[in-house]
């Protein structure tokens, strides 16, 4: 009977993985907040609070509770040079002709390899328990590719209810944080291989021919759980995060147009184009010192999606491209400068926590390409949280 059982299961594993591998394949959509990204990307395993909902659950055990009332990050993936600021200051006031932001928006997909803007939104709660309760939203829109008339416009949005638990255990002067949650999502995105024509949708507006009618974007729920833990011993730790394991789910096309004629009865909730989720792991080491004093240093750096750094020719390039270093002092408990290493790149952040409200900002590139230095895509990241607790 046993025998029977496990042939059973096997067959049933085997069926999901051969219909997994036919499915789109969709990956979480994460903030660019300015905290992390100040840091090099390196705040995602040790994750505290509400950045927990987006890195590492095992955050969510703490000293305190926290009760986040409002987070809002926006960024914008464009260097923050003066040529571009003064040329986002024209498209603004009017005096930029339609040649002119045609050649913008050519240098920037050529030179700062693609561009767009993104903003995460939302709120939550976590327990001195370790519950954590929250509700986000994450949006995301880059227009990419070798030249302007050949650019891609990829939209990526996600709402999700997430639940979470932590647990902190104590061994001695061993610390063991271990946490999950379950998430609850509905996504809406363009064709992750296809994507939209952005050379096409920018030239119809400037010629104000542009239609929302011409937008089909796929939209579907699913579920997904996250992972993790933390160890530590004194101000040194270890922590592993694993993202995004969730059912296959189904996602149906859906006209832009009728969004805004038919209010939200027109999102599709069953669809038939298979979608899973891609996983993401990360694996990181921390230091903290001086914690909650007036002086706060720490370091972390973190490694992500590890397991593919021992399947690649080369492991050392491999592991140089998932590396991500970090490093903050917070001074005084209310101001903090941070810098960071992205894969290669640098990144610059600070600041400032003045009791419930926090006001954050960054200048950051990320690597895009297959080694360090090949493909930076650069931006920056403002950051405001309502906030009590810590």
């Amino acid at each position: 009977m046993k025998r029977k059982a496990i042939i059973v299961i096997f067959l049933i594993l085997a069926t999901a993985m051969a219909s997994a591998q036919t499915a789109l394949e969709f990956t979480e959509v994460t903030p660019k907040d300015a905290r992390t990204m100040g840091m090099g990307g390196a705040f995602h395993v040790f994750s505290q609070g509400y950045s927990s909902f987006f890195g590492n659950p095992a955050g969510f055990a703490g000293a305190n509770s926290s009760l986040t009332l409002t987070d809002l990050s926006v960024w914008a993936y464009l260097a923050p040079t003066t040529q571009n600021v003064e040329r986002v200051k024209s498209i603004i006031d009017g005096s930029a002709t339609d040649s002119d932001i045609l050649g913008y928006a050519g240098d920037w997909i050529i030179n700062n390899n693609g561009f767009g803007a993104g903003l995460s939104l939302g709120g939550g709660w976590v327990g001195k328990k370790g519950i954590a309760i929250g509700v986000t939203l994450v949006s995301d829109e880059v227009a990419a590719g070798n030249s302007l008339l050949g650019s891609k416009l990829v939209i990526a949005t996600q709402l999700n209810g997430i639940l979470g638990y932590a647990s902190l255990f104590k061994l001695g002067p061993l610390s063991l944080r271990i946490g999950l949650d379950g998430r609850a999502f509905y996504r809406v995105q363009s064709d992750p291989v296809t994507g939209l024509p952005f050379s096409t949708i920018l030239n119809d507006v400037l010629n104000d021919t542009f239609s929302l009618s011409t937008i089909t974007l796929l939209g579907g729920y699913g579920f997904a759980a996250d992972v993790g833990l933390v160890a530590g011993i004194g101000p040194v730790m270890l922590g592993l995060s694993a993202r995004d394991f969730g059912l296959e789910f189904k996602v149906g096309k859906f006209n832009v147009q009728n969004i805004i004629d038919d209010n939200i009865s027109a999102f599709p909730l069953l669809g038939t184009t298979a979608v899973k989720l891609n996983p993401s792991y990360a694996a990181g080491l921390g230091v903290r010192l001086f914690e909650n004093s007036k002086f706060e240093p720490s370091l972390y750096t973190e490694l992500e999606n590890p397991q593919k750094i021992f399947s690649s020719s080369d492991m050392v390039a491999s592991a140089l491209n998932s590396l991500h270093a970090g490093a903050q002092v917070r001074l005084m408990r209310f101001i903090t400068v941070r810098g960071g290493l992205n894969k290669g790149w640098y990144s610059l952040g600070a600041g400032i926590d003045l009791s419930f409200l926090e006001l954050d900002a960054a200048i950051f590139t990320e690597e895009l390409g297959l080694y360090p230095g090949d493909k930076g895509r650069s931006g920056l990241s403002v950051q405001v949280g309502i906030r009590f607790g810590r």
